[in-house]
């Protein structure tokens, strides 16, 4: 169960965060964070790239600072936005699916807008028929918080 209190401050993060996203490009920032097991919070902005390919979203460049940091255990995700709910991409939701399998807690994803308003799902919700890697299941269990 995630409480009120994390959400608000996966918010506070979500919203520094956003502020430093790097778009040039594209002209819409995006804020993120993740929650930790152990109830650590890590943001990220998405950063543009020239060759779009090199750009990478929020919730991407949040779950790269909390493995920065040792953390790869997460209870949530929360992506900001300032008018309407967005929720991650495919891509940032499967990738977000490899962190479920290391911890093999579910995962929510918290959409969430600048005023505080948010809505909460299981990442299975979003991603029903996500790719978990029965090869890799033992190594990515492997992973624990630092």
């Amino acid at each position: 169960m995630i409480t009120k209190d994390e959400i608000n401050k996966l918010i506070e993060i979500a919203n520094l965060s956003e502020k430093n996203a790097y778009i040039f490009k594209s002209h819409h920032a995006f804020g993120a964070a993740v929650l930790t097991t152990e109830g650590e919070v890590f943001g990220g902005c998405n950063i543009d790239g020239v060759i779009s390919s090199l750009g990478s979203c929020a919730e991407v460049v949040a779950l790269h600072n909390a493995v920065a940091h040792g953390r790869y255990e997460i209870k949530a995700v929360l992506v900001i936005d300032e008018k309407e709910f967005v929720y991650p991409c495919g891509t940032c939701l499967q990738f977000i699916c490899q962190f479920q399998q290391s911890s093999k807690e579910k995962i929510k994803i918290i959409s969430a807008k600048i005023n505080g308003e948010y809505l909460m799902k299981d990442l299975t919700e979003l991603l029903p028929n996500g790719y978990f890697s029965d090869s890799n299941a033992e190594k990515l269990s492997a992973f624990k918080n630092k």
